[in-house]
């Protein structure tokens, strides 16, 4: 039954995206064209009951249609837990532009580890609100932000308390996107919170093939006070279809409890 609920968040951040996904094909009717920058999530890096932090995304540059709003949304999955975020950012300046931006971002999922006497399953929320900047030069672009930070831990045991309940904290991170020749491209994104001092960084790079996709390595650590995570894997980003932008990853994940075995990502953002 508590499985519901991470796909109830995956479901209303969706909705969300889909409902802009209409207008813009009814706009395209009229000739705008539809935007090609995405964001490539990475999910949070671990689902640690006590180690997850919120997913950082990485944003494909270009597009016809700069917008101000992105929409986002994506589900993370392995063994032990399954998470589905969703969120926006504002750029009042324009996504392609340099200048002030403001990522509103929440999930909700589920995730389990075994303990003495039985497995321990734990509900989590999450939520930031988190107003920065972006920089952008020749196929080279940072966004740097910080805002507080929420979190609600519901474990299913009584024993499980250092982490239980409402906690407030801040956050901080930053994206890189970079493209030294048009045929690659380099990302990595880093976010922190002191809600249990955890942390996620990524890095991937890619290759444009057939100017349809990117296509390339990916590899994520994340942690904080009670466990560390490692992933390795392959992830395809900027693909398009039904007027949205799709991402996703598949690979190998190392958990300091030995919850070791396969990891899989899905997300799909939207310009307005």
């Amino acid at each position: 039954m508590r499985w519901l609920y991470a796909w109830r968040a995956w479901c209303m951040a969706a909705a969300l995206v889909a409902c802009g996904a209409g207008r813009v094909v009814a706009q395209g009717l009229d000739g705008d064209a539809i935007a090609t920058e995405m964001a490539a999530q990475s999910a949070p890096q671990s689902l640690d009951a006590m180690a997850s932090v919120l997913p950082t995304f990485d944003l494909l540059t270009g597009g016809t249609q700069p917008g101000r709003l992105l929409f986002y949304t994506g589900v993370d999955a392995w063994h032990f837990g399954a998470t589905g975020y969703g969120g926006v950012q504002w750029a009042p300046r324009g996504l392609d532009k340099e200048g002030f931006i403001l990522r509103l971002i929440a999930s909700e999922g589920l995730e389990r580890y075994n303990a003495v006497p039985k497995r321990i399953t734990t509900q989590i929320f999450r939520a930031s609100v988190l107003p920065g900047w972006k920089f952008k030069r020749d196929g080279f672009e940072v966004q740097i932000f910080a805002g507080p930070d929420f979190e609600i831990d519901t474990p299913d045991s009584i024993n499980a308390t250092k982490m239980r309940g409402t906690h407030f904290g801040a956050r901080g991170g930053a994206d890189f996107w970079w493209e030294p020749i048009p045929q690659l491209m380099l990302a990595s994104s880093f976010s922190a919170t002191t809600i249990a001092n955890a942390y996620s960084a990524r890095g991937a790079m890619g290759w444009r093939l057939a100017d349809l996709f990117w296509l390339g390595p990916e590899i994520s650590t994340s942690g904080d006070d009670f466990s560390q995570q490692y992933r390795v894997g392959i992830h395809l980003t900027g693909f398009k279809a039904a007027g949205l932008d799709w991402s996703a990853a598949a690979g190998y994940v190392q958990d300091s409890f030995n919850r070791n075995g396969i990891y899989g990502r899905l997300g799909v953002s939207l310009r307005r």
